[in-house]
């Protein structure tokens, strides 16, 4: 089985600073999928093009920050964070009438909920960071007939997230980072006809490199390219952001 799969995300995130120390943001985006999967069949040589598109709305997050410490000098400054995520998911999509999909999902499909923590520390020229966090997937009861399956209740599997890396200052204005992201997400849990299956666990591991510009004391571009280096993780995920700060008049 060969799979080549390609997404285009844009997107929308707003961040609100409560006080000095919290924080609160919503994130939202449109997601453009399209996926080619090859089966060649060993006994004949013969080739199974699937072709899928998928278009929509794709996973809609809320998440909360607060600044634990004071920071600075030799502490780092530690932040509390918790992130709420839904979107629309696999069981979501039309089928055939045998229960296959004509379209993508575009979003996890499940309620999820993620407490982290994240840390950074000064050390001029350069700034170490790093998160720590474990994603809650919550279970539900989809209760659907897709062929000849009826499913039951899905438990998506929870992941442990870690991330550190550290940013250079090259100028006042350029800076560049490097990092490493690992998360080891368990096996999804499926009833089928009344009998629970559980798939096995992934590993996906990516290298970080980032490239931050200030355009004005106000307006930044930041690009990020996460490469693969474990089996379970994307060749390549490449995203731009351009973050805009508004000073709300007093």
């Amino acid at each position: 089985t060969d799979s080549d799969r390609d997404t285009l995300t844009p997107g929308l995130g707003l961040r609100y600073g409560v006080t000095n120390r919290l924080e609160v943001d919503a994130r939202g985006s449109y997601v453009i999928r399209d996926d080619r999967v090859t089966n060649t069949e060993i006994s004949t040589g013969t080739n199974n093009i699937q072709e899928l598109e998928g278009a929509d709305i794709g996973d809609v997050e809320f998440g909360v920050h607060y600044q634990i410490n004071q920071g600075g000098g030799a502490l780092p400054y530690l932040v509390g964070n918790l992130r709420v995520k839904t979107g629309t998911g696999p069981f979501d999509v039309a089928r055939d009438a045998n229960g296959i999909e004509t379209e993508l999902a575009t979003g996890s499909g499940f309620w999820a909920i993620e407490p982290s923590i994240s840390f950074v520390h000064q050390t001029d020229p350069a700034v170490l960071f790093g998160n720590f966090g474990y994603l809650f997937n919550i279970a539900d009861d989809v209760d659907q007939v897709i062929g000849a399956a009826r499913i039951g209740e899905v438990d998506p599997g929870d992941s442990f997230n870690a991330s550190f890396g550290i940013g250079i200052a090259l100028n006042e204005k350029t800076s560049i980072s490097l990092g490493y992201s690992h998360s080891y997400v368990l096996g999804t849990s499926t009833e089928l006809n009344g009998i629970i299956s559980k798939s096995n666990s992934l590993q996906v591991g990516s290298f970080l490199f980032g490239l931050s510009y200030s355009i004005t004391d106000n307006i930044g571009v930041n690009v990020n390219l996460a490469a693969g280096l474990t089996e379970d993780a994307p060749d390549a995920r490449v995203s731009v952001r351009v973050p805009i700060a508004f000073k709300l008049l007093e």
